[in-house]
C-alpha cells in the first residue's frame, strides 16, 4: 500500500474531474479526492463531464490533469466520454471506475487506449496505488524545451507552476493579482536571464494593458515582497532578473 504522504506529493498540484452518476458514491469520493488534489470538480454523468471539461479549458486555457469516470452513466457513458476527451486531447490521463460485470465496456476502453482501472466497489488501497502510479507519470511527463518551464523552483519552499499560473509556498497558495501573474509569466520565460523593461512592457501591451515604467516599478516592489528574498533583482538600466536562490 502506498504511503499517503508520497501520494500527496504527487497529487497536491493536480486538477481532477470526477464523473459518477451515483450521488452517494460521488459525494463520498469527492470528499476523499479533495484531501489530495488541489482542485476537484465533479459531474453527474458523461455529458455533464464533457461540458465541464470544455468550460475548464475555456476559462483556464488548459485541460484537467486527470479525469476519473464511471462507465455506466445516463446521457453519455464512460466509453463515449473517453472517446470525446481523447478527440480533444489525445494524451488525456483517464482512470475508469468499473465493476467486474462490465467486461464488454473494458475491451472498448482498452481499444481506445485506457489502461488504468479502479474496481467497484472501490477499495481504497487499490485506488491509492493506481492514483500514485498515474499521477507520478503526469508529473514526470517531459516538458517541451521550447516552452517555459512547467515547475520553477525559486527556493526549497517557493515554486511557480507555469501551467496553472499558481505560486506556492510549501503547500500554501500565495495569492497574486492579475498583473503579478502576467509579470511572473514573462519573468519565468527569461528565468535566470535579464528580462528587459521593454520586454515586460510589450508583454503587457500584448495582453491589452497599457503600462509605463513608473507603474512597473511599483508592481515589481509589490511582487518582490511575495517572493523569496533576492529571487527578484533589479539590473540598473536594463530590467529585472528572476532566479533561484538555492
Amino acid at each position: 500500500m502506498i504511503n499517503q504522504q508520497h501520494l500527496l506529493e504527487q497529487t497536491k498540484r493536480l486538477s481532477l474531474l470526477f464523473a459518477e452518476d451515483s450521488d452517494p458514491l460521488r459525494i463520498r469520493m469527492v470528499a476523499v479526492f479533495e484531501e489530495y488534489f488541489y482542485r476537484v470538480d465533479s459531474a453527474i454523468d458523461g455529458r455533464d463531464a464533457l461540458e465541464k471539461y470544455n468550460e475548464y479549458f475555456h476559462t483556464k486555457q488548459k485541460h484537467y490533469d486527470l479525469v476519473i469516470s464511471d462507465i455506466q452513466m445516463p446521457r453519455m457513458d464512460g466509453v463515449e466520454l473517453t472517446a470525446e476527451l481523447r478527440s480533444i486531447r489525445e494524451d488525456q490521463p483517464i482512470i475508469i471506475l468499473s465493476a467486474h460485470t462490465e467486461t464488454d465496456y473494458l475491451l472498448q476502453l482498452i481499444n481506445i487506449g485506457v489502461s488504468q482501472f479502479i474496481t467497484k466497489p472501490v477499495q481504497y488501497p487499490e485506488m491509492f496505488d493506481t492514483l500514485h502510479k498515474v499521477c507520478s507519470k503526469i508529473n514526470t511527463s517531459p516538458v517541451i524545451s521550447t516552452k517555459p518551464l512547467h515547475i520553477v523552483h525559486l527556493s526549497d519552499e517557493f515554486f511557480w507552476d507555469n501551467e496553472k499560473k499558481i505560486f506556492f509556498q510549501g503547500d500554501e497558495i500565495i495569492t497574486l493579482t492579475k498583473y503579478e501573474i502576467l509579470l511572473m509569466e514573462i519573468l519565468v520565460k527569461k528565468f535566470e536571464q535579464v528580462c528587459t523593461t521593454d520586454e515586460i512592457l510589450y508583454h503587457f501591451y500584448h495582453n491589452n494593458i497599457d503600462l509605463n515604467s513608473d507603474n512597473l516599478r511599483g508592481m515589481m516592489m509589490r511582487l518582490r515582497k511575495k517572493l523569496p528574498e533576492k529571487a527578484l533583482t533589479s539590473i540598473y538600466g536594463m530590467g529585472y532578473r528572476l532566479s533561484s536562490i538555492h
